[in-house]
């Protein structure tokens, strides 16, 4: 079973935006989501492998600053692990906030992450990213 002290360093590598560390804790053949509607598009979709993620996990890095989240609880069911955190997320384009709440599933095989499912208020996020948007265009 992985320890607190293992998802906590996880976690410290995403908010140090130290993504070959953050990408060190992954499989080959990881699996990662961010589980809400289509209508978030990319956000959304299936990434699989390490070439897919460090992808997704680089623009995700560059837009995104997830140091002000803090994690709420830990909880395991075998190898997985159920992350609670909650906090601002910062939009790094124009520093805006988001205050939100996020649950992760994180699911371990021989020690490395093998799926990330990231539960996220894609709400929230759909109303952020049209306001953003409309923004924009003015």
């Amino acid at each position: 079973m992985i320890g607190n002290d293992v998802l906590i360093a996880f976690y410290d590598t995403r908010a140090n935006l130290d993504l070959d560390a953050h990408l060190s804790f992954a499989a080959q053949d990881c699996v990662f989501r961010m589980v809400g509607t289509p209508k978030l598009g990319a956000l959304t979709q299936t990434w699989s492998g390490l070439g897919e993620i460090h992808g997704i996990a680089r623009e995700l890095f560059e837009a995104w600053d997830m140091s002000q989240l803090e994690i709420v609880s830990i909880d395991r069911c075998g190898e997985t692990a159920y992350v609670h955190r909650k906090g601002s997320v910062i939009y790094r384009p124009d520093g805006s906030a988001l205050d939100t709440e996020l649950i992760d599933k994180l699911t371990f095989r021989d020690g490395a992450v093998v799926e990330y499912l990231q539960f996220v208020d894609t709400f929230a996020i759909a109303d952020f990213i049209s306001e953003k948007r409309a923004t924009a265009m003015v």
